[in-house]
């Protein structure tokens, strides 16, 4: 991605809503951590990050309260 593309991305993405604006920093911060622990991501790996935050869009994922919900039925046991 040239630094043009890049740019144009951050500039659409002032008129996302905060939590999508959000959601980008903390791409942006885990990427960055990332290559100073000089961690890369290769493109499997990105295969799996796109399936999972689609799963996750589409609430195939269990959310907090869903699986504090099943932990706490089976804990009793």
């Amino acid at each position: 991605m040239t630094n043009t593309a890049l740019k144009a991305v951050f500039d659409r993405a002032g008129s996302w809503p905060e939590e999508d604006q959000q959601k980008l920093i903390n791409a942006a911060r885990l990427i960055e951590s990332q290559t100073a622990a000089g961690f890369e991501l290769d493109d499997a790996d990105w295969e799996i990050i796109v399936k999972r935050a689609a799963d996750a869009r589409n609430g195939a994922i269990a959310t907090d309260e869903e699986t504090a919900a099943f932990f706490g039925k089976y804990r009793q046991a």
